[in-house]
């Protein structure tokens, strides 16, 4: 069995889940959300949103009979890879299953200013550095780094920002 990535119409992916665990119920699926704060009416309030929007993660064996029930739901544009269905590496897919250990919803990142941190994702993954400045309203903090051997401050998302390990 392998993991594998339906490419389904934007708005779509959890009726497509729906479908499929009424259709093919044998076979797992995976959304991956992140719980946000974001500003709604002049007041901050929590909110999910989908890590990928317009994929859908399916665990299955694919024989002919099983990729027949994954692409038949409406909404669901295809399997990705060409010309034949190619399962995700591995190693990437471990990324994913970590963020999803306990739940599909991934919980909002708890830094604070001097806190040492760790980047999870994006070009300076695996980074660590020491938060300088946290803005909460923007969702943003400012982290010095040291790049090319000189000191750099950059700003981040919190979102891909984690606690280092001491």
């Amino acid at each position: 069995m392998n993991w594998y990535v339906l490419h389904v119409l934007t708005g779509e992916e959890l009726n497509v889940q729906k479908r499929l665990a009424r259709t093919a119920p044998q076979i797992r699926t995976l959304i991956p959300r992140r719980k946000l704060m974001e500003r709604q009416g002049g007041k901050m309030k929590e909110v999910s949103r989908l890590l990928f929007p317009g994929y859908v993660f399916v665990y299955a064996f694919l024989d002919n009979e099983s990729y027949y029930k994954i692409v038949a739901p409406d909404g669901v544009i295809e399997i990705l890879g060409r010309p034949n269905p190619a399962p995700v590496p591995i190693k990437e897919m471990a990324h994913v299953l970590k963020w999803c250990e306990d739940s599909e919803l991934i919980g909002l990142s708890k830094v604070e200013d001097g806190d040492r941190i760790k980047v999870v994702s994006g070009p300076l993954k695996n980074l660590e550095g020491q938060i300088v400045r946290v803005d909460r309203r923007k969702g943003r903090a400012r982290v010095r780094l040291t790049l090319f051997g000189e000191p750099k401050e950059i700003d981040f998302g919190i979102e891909v920002l984690e606690q280092a390990p001491v």
